[in-house]
This record gives C-alpha cells, sequence and structure tokens, in this order.
C-alpha cells in the first residue's frame, strides 16, 4: 500500500516541480520576497499562467490560495495588475503607430487584445464604460421624463407661432 501512494504521487505532479528522492512534490512555500517578485513580474506585463509553476514559483491555483490568505499580496497583486493595465494601455499606442500596410492585420489583432486586457484589468480605467464613474461604483440612475404639449396659435397680423400648453391652461409664448 505504502508503494502505490508514492507511485500516485509521483504520476500527479505540477508542471515544472521537481519530485525529491522519497517521490514527493516539492512544495513553495509564501514569502514576502517571493511575493514582491511575482508582483514586480506581473507590473512588467507578464501574465502569471506563463510564469505559474516555474521553478520555485507556486502553481497557478496556490497563488490565488495566497491572495485570499494574505492581504497584502492582494493588494501588492491589484496594484501590479493596474500597472500592467497602464503598459499594455501604452502598448496599444506603440503598435498603433508601428503599423504597416504588411502588418495592418496582426497588429489590429494585438491592439484588440491588448486593449481587452486591459479593459478586464482596469475596467474603471480601460473598461468599455471607462470614466463613468457613477455606474462603476454601482450608484443608479434615474431618467426623468417630461411630456409637454404644444399648439400652434396665430398672433393678431396672422403669423403662427407654438404655444406651450401648461397644466393651468395659461400659454408661453415662444
Amino acid at each position: 500500500m505504502a508503494e502505490e501512494l508514492s507511485r500516485k504521487r509521483t504520476q500527479v505532479r505540477p508542471a515544472g516541480k521537481t519530485v525529491g528522492a522519497d517521490g514527493t512534490v516539492s512544495h513553495v512555500r509564501y514569502s514576502k520576497k517571493l511575493a514582491r517578485d511575482i508582483c514586480e513580474r506581473l507590473a512588467q506585463g507578464e501574465i502569471w499562467y506563463k510564469i505559474c509553476n516555474s521553478e520555485g514559483l507556486p502553481s497557478y491555483t496556490t497563488f490565488y490560495t495566497w491572495l485570499a490568505k494574505y492581504p497584502d499580496l492582494a493588494l501588492d497583486y491589484a496594484q501590479a495588475r493596474a500597472m500592467a493595465a497602464d503598459l499594455r494601455a501604452d502598448k496599444v499606442l506603440v503598435v498603433a503607430e508601428e503599423a504597416t500596410t504588411e502588418s495592418v492585420q496582426r497588429d489590429r489583432l494585438r491592439v484588440r487584445a491588448l486593449q481587452w486586457h486591459a479593459g478586464k484589468a482596469a475596467p474603471k480605467k480601460y473598461g468599455t464604460r471607462a470614466g463613468d464613474d457613477e455606474a462603476a461604483e454601482g450608484a443608479t440612475r434615474r431618467v426623468i421624463i417630461e411630456v409637454r404639449h404644444f399648439e400652434v396659435a396665430y398672433r393678431e397680423d396672422g403669423t403662427a407661432y407654438t404655444r406651450q400648453i401648461l397644466p393651468d391652461g395659461a400659454g408661453d409664448e415662444r
């Protein structure tokens, strides 16, 4: 039975992790330095999917467990994502300026991907409703519809004008 458990541990292991002499997978422990290094890489535009599970870094799911467990990391992560969104938004301009007639299709795809990613990382700043602070904060909107009635009236000289019919019956000459 011990052999069977050992065999299962060796067969199921995260990508890029090394197996120890006893057949167990090494575990990456949380440290503030490691968290800071990850956030720096994220802020420089690297995506977590590509940097996770590499040597010395936690798996994709372990990092998200850390985010829930360590509030300081969650704050640093949010700031790193905002910085990465700014970087991607700046890259949009660079890609657009460097586009040529030969590369316009490829560059259009890159621009859309960068815009989408920036919008998801910082929706208030780069999302489809960027700048709409009230909507972003969840404030309710009121729409007021006012119905007014008008009629055509004639002056003594025979010229026509439009007059608003007010509720009390008085007319407003325009």
